[in-house]
């Protein structure tokens, strides 16, 4: 276990942590600190935009206050006062504002949609790369249907909020501000009698928020529990007919389909509350403005146009207050989908590129295990002190009983996973030294269930070589004896998602047809035909030794090993299982 080094000689002014920025001062405020710490790096590209896109909004916020003193001085100067001129001047410059306010309008939101796509698109393939970096034995404990709802629904959810948040939060703060100057400047003793719904808002929001989250994390939840369901349902759906059991699946998607409704309809009919309070709330202060402004305005102390614009300035505090107040709910909501997201994006790899790699010299892939062991769970130990040496061009074969640890000493072998004691030798350099890609690339493992993609046959093969010619990819094909399988289209076979047209057996050889592509110096097949026939076993084995007879091949099997043709060595795990009962 790695233990962190004391720090020696240092004072607490030299290991204070740096003052965040603004920026980041901001976004620890709004998303948390931990969550900030994914977020900025993402965020900070999109500074000048997100300045330009503040600016317009502060631009459209100011623009906005001008209509309704516009239409006090036409009602006042122009039509009460019967001045033919200022009602034709007022009108014309009300006219030209309001064309300025939908050009501003429809620019800003041009650019909101751009940006925001674009930030969308970052959000998602960051969090896509963490997936991808992480190890089998974190895959083996996710759900492909939960993993897609956070990548989709929850990424949106944080992607809004953010735009949101910087951008429309500014322009509602500008019209808030400046509204409630002008209520100040036409009536200020209305205006005081406006003021008083400001805390009773914020009083029934602050009480109101912790719900909305909750509310938020139980959609969140049953919306990923669901689409974990259907996928599920999908990927198994050849089982699910073999058990005769497509019922029973049907009937827990629609048992969580109910769940999804049922939370979504508390967290509506909660909404629905949420909103219906303030708006009793502003139909009382409307009706309380214009009854108090209406007597003004009969007793003659009050202009008929300041009544006027005063009611529209009052949309001014009253819609922007909302609109922060909803913006701080939304908030809560977002928080709930950012928790969900954050689980991808905080999750540790189990293994890292180094920070100064060492290139991979030349060679023919030869292996030094020197007293690995793994201990995939804790507690429960695979195997213990492998230690062999794997010359380059040789054929080795592992063999042992199912449970026993083989596939996961090959993960090591393409560095997965790092053995808990021991080293891996590729060509004399210890894999922990080398780059993930270098490995990866010299190191081509076949699983047993490999994965066949949508697309072309070609699309398939180009995955692991994408400038394979033609002709590579037709030797490829052949020596795994799928030369004539695609003589209709050829190349060009269109293959649905999983290759379900395929037999067990084709869609094994097209996997290692897919890898024979790659530059590799080792050859790895774990139980990759498994599926085919013993007699075109024994022709593909022979067409792999003559072809790559150079490079190093360990076979995994568990019995008829007679068909892969002879080994230079084998590996029984066996030998090296502690002490406890091995398995059979």
């Amino acid at each position: 276990m790695k233990q962190a080094l004391p720090l020696t000689g240092t004072t607490r002014a030299q290991t204070a942590r740096p003052r965040p920025s603004l920026f980041r001062a901001l976004l620890n405020r709004l998303f948390g600190a931990r969550e900030a710490a994914w977020l900025a790096p993402l965020l900070r590209g999109y500074g000048r935009p997100l300045a330009a896109l503040f600016a317009l909004s502060l631009a459209a916020a100011g623009m906005a206050l001008v209509p309704p003193y516009l239409t006090k001085l036409v009602i006042d100067a122009g039509l009460m006062a019967g001045d033919k001129q200022a009602l034709v001047f007022y009108v014309a410059i009300l006219f030209a504002v309001g064309l300025a306010a939908l050009a501003l309008g429809a620019v800003n939101s041009l650019l909101h949609l751009r940006f925001s796509a674009r930030l969308l698109a970052d959000l998602r393939r960051a969090a896509v790369a963490q997936v991808l970096a992480q190890s089998p034995r974190w895959q083996a404990r996710q759900k492909i249907g939960e993993l897609m709802s956070r990548l989709d629904g929850d990424a949106g959810e944080v992607q809004q909020f953010a735009f949101a948040a910087l951008v429309t939060g500014g322009g509602s703060l500008l019209r808030l501000c400046g509204g409630l100057v002008m209520l100040f400047v036409l009536a200020p003793q209305l205006a005081l009698l406006a003021l008083a719904l400001a805390p009773l808002e914020l009083l029934f929001f602050a009480r109101a928020r912790p719900v909305t989250h909750e509310r938020a994390k139980d959609v969140r939840s049953a919306r990923g529990h669901l689409a974990s369901g259907i996928a599920e349902a999908i990927s198994g759906l050849s089982s699910l007919r073999a058990l005769n059991a497509t019922r029973a699946a049907s009937s827990l998607i629609e048992t969580r389909q109910s769940g999804l409704v049922a939370a979504l309809m508390s967290a509506q009919v909660w909404s629905e509350f949420t909103r219906s309070v303030p708006m009793v709330l502003t139909a009382i202060l409307r009706g309380v403005v214009f009854l108090v402004g209406g007597l003004a305005v009969i007793d003659g102390t009050m202009p008929l146009g300041s009544l006027i614009a005063f009611t529209a300035y009052l949309g001014f505090l009253i819609g922007p207050m909302q609109s922060l107040i909803s913006l701080w709910h939304g908030q809560a909501r977002m928080k709930a989908a950012l928790l969900r997201l954050d689980e991808i994006m905080s999750a540790v790899p189990d293994v890292r590129d180094p920070q100064a790699p060492l290139s991979l010299p030349g060679g023919g892939g030869a292996l030094v295990l020197s007293g690995i062991a793994c201990t995939p769970v804790p507690g429960h130990r695979l195997f213990e002190n492998v230690s062999a040496v794997i010359p380059a061009g040789s054929k080795v074969r592992l063999y042992g009983p199912s449970g026993i640890g083989k596939s996961s000493l090959l993960a090591l072998l393409q560095r997965h996973d790092d053995p808990e004691t021991g080293s891996i030798l590729l060509d004399g350099i210890d894999l922990r030294r080398l780059a993930l890609d270098d490995i990866r690339s010299s190191v081509a493992l076949v699983p047993q269930k490999g994965h066949v993609f949508s697309g072309t046959v070609a699309d398939n093969l180009r995955l692991a070589s994408p400038d394979a010619s033609e002709r590579d990819m037709s030797r490829a094909l052949d020596l795994v004896d799928l030369g004539e399988r695609f003589l209709g289209f050829g190349l060009e076979t269109r293959l649905g998602e999983g290759g379900l047209e395929l037999s067990g057996g084709e869609r094994q050889r097209l996997c290692l047809a897919r890898a024979l592509l790659q530059p590799f110096r080792i050859l790895l097949l774990d139980e990759s035909l498994s599926e085919v026939d013993p007699e075109r076993v024994g022709r593909i084995m022979d067409a792999l030794d003559a072809a790559y007879g150079s490079r190093t091949r360990l076979v995994v099997t568990h019995s008829d090993s007679d068909r892969y043709g002879g080994f230079d060595m084998e590996i029984d795990l066996r030998a090296y299982v502690p002490s406890r009962e091995v398995p059979k």
